[in-house]
């Protein structure tokens, strides 16, 4: 369960790093604001034996610092600015009296930057300084106990979408996944190849037509869990063998025309909007509207897996 936990809260993060990455670009500066008690919520989980809490929410002004822990362990400039100069003026404005053993760059990016000398130099006697990015975040997160990383799981997704927390805290559909990656593709014929064995005369620029949706189709379904999406795929993949099948039985003719063709898509695309949202009711999947899961379908007719005659039909 923690590893499919663990998986959201990557996807949650690094969404989270584009978000901040597109506002900046937009000089909107709203949400760096909001994800420090996103963090402070992270880290008190992180850090069971301390408590941090939002400095800025304090009466008292903690230049260059957003949080803090009460054991004066560790402070936290929570920044999306990686420049040496805004580390320099963080240090620069950082105060003494203020007693932290460390201070932490957390920079709201995948990767933090490589530098050629140690950050330490700038700091000098000062303070000791390190620099964390989304990646460092991660792998302690990774680290914790499955109940910590639930709990962790319940934070992102509630703080970024809290629509989206009903159906992450369902279970991903292992056994589809399984299942897909146990199939072996039997009919080797491409999209095209497969309509014209039955169309012969169809329009080349019906076929187009198709092969730009199944291209769309797959750079949308890039976006998501490929793990779900294989999932999704042999759930589709199941029930439209059942409709080639029935198919099959009820046309004698070796030759059909496009309606025919665009029909059978259709039954397809309708039992694969049924079986997702069947499925859905106990596990997630990335995505139910009728149009992709059509991209879905014709994607599953060019990699081998569906046809419009018996050719296509898994023993």
């Amino acid at each position: 369960m923690s590893r499919s936990n663990f998986t959201i809260i990557t996807e949650a993060l690094s969404h989270i790093a584009n978000k901040v990455d597109l506002h900046n670009h937009l000089n909107l500066q709203d949400i760096n604001i909001l994800l420090e008690n996103f963090f402070r919520d992270l880290l008190n989980i992180i850090y069971k034996d301390r408590n941090f809490k939002n400095l800025n929410a304090e009466e008292s002004n903690f230049t260059a610092i957003d949080l803090g822990d009460d054991k004066k362990k560790l402070a936290i400039q929570v920044t999306s600015t990686t420049s040496i100069a805004k580390v320099r003026n963080t240090i620069e404005k950082y105060k003494m009296e203020y007693g932290y053993e460390k201070l932490i760059m957390l920079y709201v990016k995948m990767d933090k930057p490589n530098r050629t000398n140690d950050i330490n130099i700038e700091a000098g006697d000062k303070i000791e300084i390190e620099e964390w990015s989304i990646k460092d975040l991660c792998k302690k997160i990774n680290d914790l106990t499955d109940e910590d990383i639930l709990e962790i799981q319940k934070i992102v997704i509630n703080q970024i979408n809290p629509n989206l927390y009903d159906s992450y805290s369902k279970n991903i559909d292992l056994s589809g996944t399984e299942n897909w990656d146990n199939l072996e593709q039997q009919d080797i014929r491409n999209f095209s190849d497969k309509i014209t064995d039955v169309c012969p005369k169809i329009n080349n620029l019906r076929i187009v037509k198709y092969s730009r949706d199944i291209a769309s189709g797959e750079a949308e379904l890039s976006r998501f869990s490929e793990r779900e999406v294989r999932a999704m795929k042999y759930r589709i993949f199941e029930v439209c063998q059942d409709e080639l099948i029935e198919f099959c039985e009820n046309n004698n003719s070796k030759s059909i025309d496009i309606d025919i063709i665009n029909e059978l898509i259709e039954k397809y695309t309708n039992k694969a909007c049924e079986i997702i949202e069947e499925k859905s009711k106990d596990y997630t999947y990335p995505l139910k509207n009728k149009d992709l899961l059509r991209k879905v379908v014709l994607a599953l007719i060019n990699d081998c897996y569906l046809s419009f005659d018996e050719k296509g039909i898994y023993a």
